[in-house]
């Protein structure tokens, strides 16, 4: 069991350790944050790959060789809350510290896009409003917290599934 934790706590650090290599890369005010989301993305996918080696090792080391479907899917969960109660509390310390300006730069980078789009003016001025209204929400750690728990938990919900069915063997 104590492996899990140490697989969990891994895969939240890569997590973190990517927020920090992101920022080295797009310094300043040239973040991309298409490229940023998709390297976000990657970044996870990555660090949550923990779950398989994870649940393999415990597979492998603690039961001979054999574990069932629920059993492996059990041991990812561990691993995917762990590295997600890393995460969230990785970002209520990064946020207010290295991006405290992202709500604004998010919101602005949402606008350019639909200014591109060639969306009226009334119909941009409206999704300002709403972002200006979602940028108030997001500086509420009661909305943020939940907010930054679903941009990792499906992922790893799905990595502990598909990690699960091919790590099954009786």
């Amino acid at each position: 069991m104590k492996k899990l934790i140490y697989f969990g706590l891994l895969a939240g650090l890569i997590n973190v350790i990517g927020w920090f290599a992101l920022d080295s890369v797009f310094q300043g005010d040239n973040f991309d944050f298409s490229l940023g989301e998709t390297l976000g993305y990657t970044a996870m996918l990555i660090a949550l790959s923990t779950v398989f080696f994870g649940v393999k090792s415990f597979r492998d080391k603690e039961l001979n060789g054999s574990i069932s479907f629920k059993e492996a899917f059990l041991k990812g969960f561990i691993i995917v809350s762990i590295a997600s109660l890393i995460y969230v509390v990785g970002w209520e310390v990064y946020y207010p510290n290295f991006q405290s300006d992202f709500g604004e730069k998010y919101g602005e980078y949402l606008i350019s896009n639909l200014e591109e789009q060639g969306l009226s003016a009334t119909e941009i001025a409206t999704e300002k409003a709403s972002m200006a209204e979602w940028m108030v929400k997001y500086e509420n750690p009661l909305y943020r917290i939940p907010m930054t728990l679903m941009e990792i938990l499906p992922l790893g919900l799905i990595v502990s599934l598909i990690s699960a069915l091919i790590l099954k063997r009786k």
